[in-house]
């Protein structure tokens, strides 16, 4: 692994035990065996450091989105969509990365507030087009209820998302699964046509 992805593994792993006041460069440094100026080297600060690991944990929720439709085109649509909000939810499975996802979303650093604002509303609106494109094919497939609007599902897909991220860190696999089934059937009660 080179110096630059080895520093961005540290700080991911510091950032999401200990928050970004609680972390600091020298810390990461000595975590990596280098002195701190050598951090310069990869990373203008601290602040740059968070913000390009915030922006690769969009990244990493918009391929697990792409990935997820791609490897689901031919199937029923309910298994496209129920395949979509499981594999959202597999982020906070992947170790650190769900912790510091979770953090950089509900408590940004406030100094970094506004640009971690950024980063997600550039994310979302890219997730936004492809939570519109499975609308659209679901409207097509008439496996949607016709009178659902485009934005009511994407709100509604968020919320559900958000609340079985949250869950991941409450439960163990097995409760979060009963407790997943539970939830996907009511929101697909919901969303369906008829």
């Amino acid at each position: 692994m080179d110096t630059r992805s080895h520093l961005k593994q540290i700080a991911l792993t510091r950032f999401a035990r200990h928050g970004y006041e609680g972390v600091s460069l020298a810390q990461i440094a000595t975590d990596a065996g280098i002195k701190k100026p050598s951090i310069y080297n990869h990373f203008e600060s601290k602040a740059a450091l968070f913000l390009e690991l915030a922006d690769d944990a969009e990244n990493t929720l918009l391929a697990l989105v792409t990935e997820s439709l791609a490897s689901q085109r031919q199937a029923p649509f309910e298994q496209r969509l129920r395949h979509l909000v499981e594999c959202c939810c597999t982020i906070s499975y992947r170790e650190h990365q769900g912790v510091f996802y979770k953090r950089f979303l509900l408590f940004p650093p406030q100094e970094l507030s506004r640009e971690a604002r950024d980063i997600s509303a550039r994310a979302e609106q890219r997730l936004d087009q492809r939570l519109g494109e499975i609308f659209h094919a679901g409207q097509a497939d008439a496996a949607l209820d016709p009178t659902l609007d485009e934005a009511a599902f994407i709100a509604a897909f968020y919320c559900l998302v958000d609340g079985l991220l949250s869950e991941t860190f409450m439960y163990d696999k097995a409760a979060l699964a009963r407790r997943f089934e539970g939830v996907w059937r009511v929101f697909w009660r919901g969303v369906r046509a008829g």
